[in-house]
């Protein structure tokens, strides 16, 4: 009989008496502990000398996170593939609010050309530093590192530590291509979601904001999306409801400029686009968290707070004159997102207008993304394919015809991260969607397996291939599938 690990310890089995890990804590929890104390001992031996205080202390933090792992698994892997990272062959999920650090260790690792570190036995004080000190001094960019630093370890008669070499898969020039699209990609996605926290801050606190920074990164957004729609579109599958303002207004700005991008909006104004996406929701700075996160039903006063936001947001974005040009546009997007199609929504207008084409975008995208995302108050949302009938359902009402037929020949009925059993009883993921609208259902799709307790990536598969003897389609999907029923985090296997 085993225990359960819980809220980040470690727990013992009652029989032997040992430590265990389940994988689900292995690759995350214990894949980021490991990391965030390696790297911090690593970036103490390039300042420090090795008898210093804090590299002592570094020392014993990092070893607290390796011998216990060791003494339950047999051994520590920690393996880069291009910017993923794998604890003993288990993919290490990347949250949203630790990207930036692992991309910095993964800068530090790329530089020295290491791509594995293995201990297989556990290490000592001495040993450790040892180790870490030759990684440190290692000269930059120089592919034989790896061989290097195992001579070092070899003239030492340290044993029960190795190391590989990063390798960047050259020889593909296609697929390195995407990947770096993609890692392009998560790169803009992570730190949009950062611009959101500081600007929102800002406004909360009445700081200056850096509206430049702001305009360049909407820039870098709009070209990853002229240059692969599919990479950040995938990423806007993150569904985090800790942090859902945050998340959601990133996942309108990319849904916003894609949608631009197909009605033929110049780059300037997808970047416009991008922006008063990015900042539809800002009037929710003033309303009180406790209000933004109730789980049990809104009072009447509440549902007034709530109903504000719209015509506070506009107020927010008139009194920063830095905006320029793009204030208008802003303005438009946050006042005019909850309005519908037909003016039945809300504020309430004391004379009709016409909404604008950003405010008409922006809801359509608002709700589809609200929607398709887990809440505080509704932890499994709405599968794409209902999504999809009540926006063709409320076309004309709540949204703009025009704009819905655009919107879902773009995400596909079978959007990017949908979960899917095809005929041949196998479950995947959609990962591309095809452009011919002929086509439009059948998807390429990355093909999952179970093992070890877990889904796994497997095989990429177009749904176009046919049978070369009976002429049919060899794969067709039969319908959707929850995620949640299956505990799959989706985003996990399109970043």
């Amino acid at each position: 009989m085993t225990g359960q690990i819980r809220e980040g310890t470690m727990q013992e089995d009652l029989k032997g008496g040992q430590p265990f890990y389940d994988h689900e804590y292995l690759s995350t929890a214990l894949g980021t502990e490991f990391i965030s104390r390696f790297y911090r001992l690593l970036k103490g031996a390039t300042i420090y000398d090795r008898n210093n205080d804090l590299i002592d202390r570094l020392t014993q933090d990092c070893l607290q996170a390796i011998n216990p792992f060791i003494k339950s698994e047999g051994h520590l892997l920690l393996k880069i593939v291009l910017d993923n990272f794998f604890l003993n062959n288990i993919r290490i999920p990347v949250k949203a609010d630790k990207y930036a650090f692992f991309r910095s260790f993964f800068k530090v690792m790329e530089k020295r050309w290491i791509g594995e570190l293995e201990f297989s036995a556990e290490v000592s004080e001495r040993t450790l530093k040892d180790f870490v000190f030759i990684l440190s001094q290692l000269e930059e960019n120089d592919e034989s590192n790896y061989l290097h630093v195992q001579e070092q370890l070899e003239s030492r008669g340290i044993q029960g530590i190795n190391v590989g070499k990063l390798e960047f898969f050259k020889d593909n020039k296609q697929y390195v291509d995407s990947e770096e699209q993609q890692r392009y990609a998560k790169e803009i996605y992570f730190k949009a979601i950062e611009l959101v926290k500081e600007v929102m801050d800002g406004v909360k606190t009445q700081k200056l904001l850096n509206i430049r920074k702001a305009k360049h990164l909407m820039q870098n957004a709009v070209n990853s999306i002229m240059q692969d729609e599919s990479a950040l579109l995938g990423l806007a599958n993150i569904k985090n409801y800790d942090e859902y303002t945050f998340n959601h207004s990133v996942n309108v700005a990319i849904y916003a400029i894609a949608l631009g991008q197909r009605i033929g909006f110049p780059k300037k104004i997808l970047s416009h686009l991008g922006m008063a996406g990015l900042l539809h929701d800002v009037g929710k700075t003033r309303i009180p968290s406790e209000v933004l996160n109730k789980t049990e039903k809104l009072t009447p006063q509440e549902w007034t707070m709530i109903r504000a936001h719209p015509l506070i947001g506009a107020e927010i974005v008139i009194r920063v004159k830095e905006w320029g040009e793009l204030s208008t546009r802003m303005i438009d997007a946050a006042f005019e997102h909850h309005l519908k199609y037909d003016l039945s929504g809300y504020p309430k207008l004391a004379r009709k207008r016409n909404i604008t084409l950003f405010g008409r975008i922006t809801s359509l995208v608002d709700v589809y993304d609200a929607l398709i995302r887990p809440r505080v108050y509704r932890r499994f949302p709405y599968v794409s394919e209902k999504i999809l009938g009540l926006m063709l359902e409320k076309a004309g009402k709540d949204f703009d015809p025009a704009l819905v037929k655009v919107f879902i020949n773009m995400i596909g009925i079978f959007p990017l991260g949908t979960l899917v059993l095809l005929n041949t009883n196998e479950i995947g993921i959609v990962v591309q969607i095809q452009e011919e609208p002929e086509l439009i259902e059948r998807p390429k799709v990355c093909l999952l397996y179970y093992s070890d307790g877990e889904y796994r990536k497997g095989k990429l598969v177009d749904l176009r291939e046919l049978d070369e003897e009976t002429g049919t389609y060899t794969r067709s999907i039969v319908k959707t599938i929850d995620p949640n029923e299956y505990n799959i985090h989706v985003a996990e296997f399109l970043i």
